[in-house]
């Protein structure tokens, strides 16, 4: 929907509920009210897709490495850099791209990392020679770094009562792309090379683009940036395509803080050299108060935690993904002709290990929402632990892959259940900007993780169990630091400025009421018949 036909449609129901005695309503009571439907499914379709893109990206790296090798006769820790420099460009794209969508909407942060990836995703198949390579890829992940965008938006339009389970679903779409990626090598990499394999993991990245005008705002940024009236229009439209009311109250407006900006004052009386530092010191302000507020001391313990627990689930989970390639692709008989030539029982060791995603994802969303997140979290890190601590010990290649799928399971959970977090510890004027840097915080995880899982584990078997304790007690570190984070979201509606109080009503704690202001069912007025689309 566009913001100018947000604005004309909700025009009329801000103006109709202006009294200065009426009541008010927020964007999290209304979805809570509109509820499940039609229009998050949609929606789900929409950024599953772009998931399903980046997983695709990502998933990719363990295939391209060992087909590059052994076309352009490359070492190991050359092999190992080509992974690397995606993470390295997805690490200082996550608060960018964090960043624009705080400032300009979440739609914008979405399209602008569509187009970067999917432009680079297609050049990165035309490299003449190893460096060209290293630089389009670093810039595909650079552009990767905004797939946190799509995730919060989807967020802001989860009502908190299926919260848990609609993310989880969306991200299933990581491992739906996630397999098809696998299969796609399996068709296309031994025929026609890991170029041919780039250009068709881009598509689905062109359809996002081609498709974007479809995509809402979302009505938290909206409201948070004062355009109550086109916040209203996007939830009145929700409604309709769910067919729920909306309470006949008048939508709370959360405006931005206005840190930094606001009247200058009189001029310094040191003349033009005193202006450009007191203007200097403001800019710098600007860009500086994001990472302010995080580490504010009501979220400093939250964000610090996070971040460890963000880098040590990224490293555990990508070394995994890659150290299944490397065992099935590191003996140099693979290399036949210039070309990587993996047998076709290798391939299926590797297309199976990308199908743990997804019982992980199912026990995710059954024990998030019933245990909480913080809990679930710690008890997944847990697992990843014992399971890859299980390979020191492992003869035989059945146990090795079954060890590898239980261990990939549970960190996939891990990951789903922290996407889910994440955001819910935040509020709407720090959401996506807090998601990037945690999200580039797991780069700097997944940046070491090829040096564990390629460089290190094709070295010796001795170094591979090296490779596989360091991740093992990784992970009993970050399940510890689980334990000591400060909130539990479970059932939370999502905050949007973050006040103090605001929390703990809407998390319904004692002693504060439960979506105050909202009238009971049966006063709701019935909104028009007339059929909407998603936008």
């Amino acid at each position: 929907m566009r913001e100018e036909e947000a604005e004309q449609l909700g025009g009329s129901l801000i103006s109709e509920n202006n009294g200065d005695d009426c009541e008010t309503y927020t964007v999290g009571e209304a979805i809570d009210q509109i509820g499940f439907g039609r229009f998050q499914v949609v929606l789900l379709l929409y950024c599953g897709c772009a998931w399903a893109a980046d997983a695709m990206e990502m998933m990719l790296l363990s295939f391209l490495g060992p087909a590059v090798r052994c076309e352009w006769g490359l070492t190991p820790s050359q092999e190992g850099l080509i992974t690397s420099v995606v993470f390295l460009g997805t690490m200082a794209g996550a608060t960018l791209w964090g960043r624009l969508a705080d400032a300009c909407g979440r739609r914008v942060g979405f399209f602008g990392t569509a187009v970067f990836t999917f432009a680079f995703g297609l050049a990165s198949a035309g490299s003449p020679n190893y460096p060209f390579l290293l630089a389009f890829r670093g810039l595909v992940g650079l552009g990767l770094g905004g797939a946190p965008v799509a995730f919060a938006l989807y967020l802001e339009f989860a009502p908190s009562r299926h919260r848990g389970a609609l993310l989880v679903a969306l991200q299933a779409f990581w491992t739906i792309g996630s397999m098809v990626e696998a299969a796609l090598a399996w068709g296309v990499l031994t025929r026609l090379g890991w170029r041919w394999l780039l250009a068709l993991s881009s598509i689905p990245l062109l359809a996002l683009t081609v498709l974007y005008p479809v995509l809402p705002e979302s009505p938290f940024f909206l409201a948070a940036t004062g355009r109550t009236s086109a916040a209203a229009a996007v939830l009145q439209h929700m409604a309709r395509a769910n067919g729920r009311p909306l309470p006949p109250l008048t939508l709370q407006a959360h405006p931005l803080p206005t840190v930094g900006k606001g009247a200058r004052g009189p001029a310094p009386p040191n003349g033009a050299a005193a202006g450009r530092s007191s203007a200097a010191l403001e800019a710098w302000k600007r860009v500086a108060a994001p990472v302010v507020r995080l580490l504010s001391p009501a979220l400093r313990r939250t964000s610090l935690l996070l971040l460890l627990i963000w880098f040590t689930n990224a490293l555990n989970y990508y070394g995994l993904v890659l150290l299944t390639t490397t065992l099935n692709a590191s003996d140099e008989s693979a290399c036949r002709n210039g070309r990587l030539r993996l047998e076709p029982s290798a391939l299926a060791q590797i297309f199976i290990a990308s199908t743990a995603e997804l019982p992980g994802l199912l026990l995710a969303a059954m024990v998030m929402d019933l245990i909480g997140r913080k809990w679930s979290l710690a008890g997944g890190l847990l697992l990843v632990a014992v399971f890859t601590a299980g390979l020191l010990g492992a003869a035989g290649s059945t146990l090795t892959t079954a060890l590898l799928f239980c261990a990939r399971a549970a960190s996939m959970g891990a990951f789903a259940i922290l996407y889910v977090y994440t955001p819910e510890a935040y509020p709407t004027t720090a959401r996506t900007f807090a998601l990037g840097c945690n999200n580039a915080m797991s780069r700097v995880g997944a940046l070491l993780a090829p040096f564990l899982a390629v460089d290190l584990a094709s070295r010796s078997t001795a170094a591979a169990h090296g490779a596989e304790g360091i991740i093992a007690g990784a992970c009993f570190v970050a399940a510890a630091a689980t334990a000591a984070l400060p909130l539990e979201t479970r059932g939370c509606q999502l905050t949007v400025t973050g006040e103090p109080g605001e929390g703990a009503k809407l998390c319904g704690k004692p002693g504060a009421p439960r979506n105050a202001g909202m009238p009971s069912a049966h006063n709701n007025a019935s909104l028009p018949r007339n059929s909407a689309t998603l936008v």
